[in-house]
């Protein structure tokens, strides 16, 4: 999410699953933002920081 007042960008994430028989979503971790006052130089950067964080999140060998 790009921040308005200076603007660099936050990361967020939401980790789900998805039911193949409904398509219906379910969600794991719920949306939120992946530290809080961290700013990033580009949506880019944002996108990285929170896919580290899910797939740490998803992989406990890599914390």
């Amino acid at each position: 999410m790009q921040l308005i007042h200076n603007g660099g960008w936050a990361a967020y994430f939401a980790i789900r699953t998805v039911e193949e028989k409904h398509q219906a979503q379910h969600n794991l971790l719920p949306y939120r933002q992946v530290v809080d006052e961290v700013v990033f130089e580009s949506e880019a950067a944002a996108i990285a920081g929170a896919r580290r964080v899910a797939m740490a999140l998803l992989n406990p060998a890599t914390r």
